[in-house]
This record gives C-alpha cells, sequence and structure tokens, in this order.
C-alpha cells in the first residue's frame, strides 16, 4: 500500500477568502490587432495610441463567493463554458486574495463573459435562498 493520501477533495483549513471574489475584466482591442512590418514608426505609435483608448475595463463584485471552494466552483464552471471554447482569445490570473483578473480580445466575449458572471451569481442567490429556506423550515420543525 502507498504511504499517499488521496486530497481530492480536502478542503483546506483555511478556506476563506481574504475579500469576496472581485472580478477585473479588460477587453484588449490590442491582442486582435494585426499590424504590419512595414508600417513606419509614428503610423505604429497612432494606432497603439488608438488601441489604447478603445480598451476597457469592468469591476465585478461576486459577494457570493467568498471561499476558495466556491472560487474552484466557479473556474470549473468558467473553464468549461467560457475558456476553453475561447481558447487564445481570453486569459486571466486569480489571486490567492480573491482578486481575478480577465483578458479578452473582442467585444462580444466580454459580453459573454458578462453574461456568464451574471447568471452564475443569480444561481449562486438563488442556492444560498433555497438553503435558507430549508435552514428556517428545520427550525420550524423543531
Amino acid at each position: 500500500m502507498s504511504d499517499i493520501e488521496q486530497i481530492d477533495h480536502i478542503q483546506p483549513e483555511q478556506d476563506e477568502l481574504d475579500n469576496p471574489m472581485r472580478i477585473i475584466l479588460v477587453t484588449d482591442h490590442n491582442q486582435t490587432s494585426t499590424e504590419e512590418e512595414e508600417e513606419s514608426k509614428d503610423e505604429k505609435i497612432t494606432k497603439e495610441t488608438k488601441y489604447q483608448v478603445e480598451n476597457e475595463m469592468e469591476e465585478i463584485l461576486l459577494d457570493q463567493i467568498q471561499t476558495f471552494t466556491h472560487m474552484n466552483e466557479f473556474f470549473d464552471s468558467f473553464d468549461s463554458d467560457i475558456a476553453y471554447p475561447n481558447e487564445g482569445h481570453i486569459k486571466y490570473e486569480v489571486g490567492s486574495d480573491g482578486l481575478v483578473v480577465i483578458i479578452v480580445d473582442s467585444k462580444k466575449l466580454k459580453d459573454e463573459v458578462m453574461k456568464f458572471i451574471e447568471k452564475y451569481d443569480l444561481d449562486c442567490e438563488e442556492v444560498k435562498k433555497d438553503e435558507e429556506e430549508q435552514s428556517s423550515k428545520k427550525k420550524r420543525k423543531d
């Protein structure tokens, strides 16, 4: 027998995030731009300045996600629904403090991400309400 324990579903001792999960969603139009090598430096600088103005940033607070376990569940779903199908057009970095930075390369993908996050947040709220109702029903029975 092996001395190695299976740790797949062990909840960490300190599962709480320092802060509720928050997402900075950046639309980086510069990722999709293709500039020809032959353009002069002045034209490139003008184009880069133009793209910087077009980049967008949104901040989203997800109060329902306050543990690493819930954050992992979010990203399991996010990866399968959004990240994997759009590989090469999306990047994200997850911090241990609950801050997530997501960078997308188009407005269409930004809208998909926003829609996914809103739906996920609503689903979490419904689950929380259901749990509270179940808890209050148990208290009434006792």
